[in-house]
């Protein structure tokens, strides 16, 4: 069954919240790693808030053109 336009926005716009969320005490767990330069934990935050913004703004560009369409 395919997924409308206004379905695929919204479940691209629940991953940050989610991945931030659920996703740092699992991130927690790695003590040593360092990832350019930063300890894991701080990069994986760092990541998601420039990802974040990069997925809600695909989700809005997707509503808006569902809506032109109506």
């Amino acid at each position: 069954m395919a997924l409308s336009r206004e379905r695929v926005a919204v479940i691209i716009a629940t991953i940050p919240p989610i991945v931030l969320i659920l996703g740092a005490p699992a991130v927690l767990w790695i003590v040593e790693p360092f990832v350019l330069g930063m300890p894991f934990n701080l990069f994986w935050h760092l990541m998601w808030m420039i990802v974040g913004p990069l997925l809600l703004t695909v989700a809005y560009l997707i509503r808006v053109k569902e809506m032109e369409r109506a």
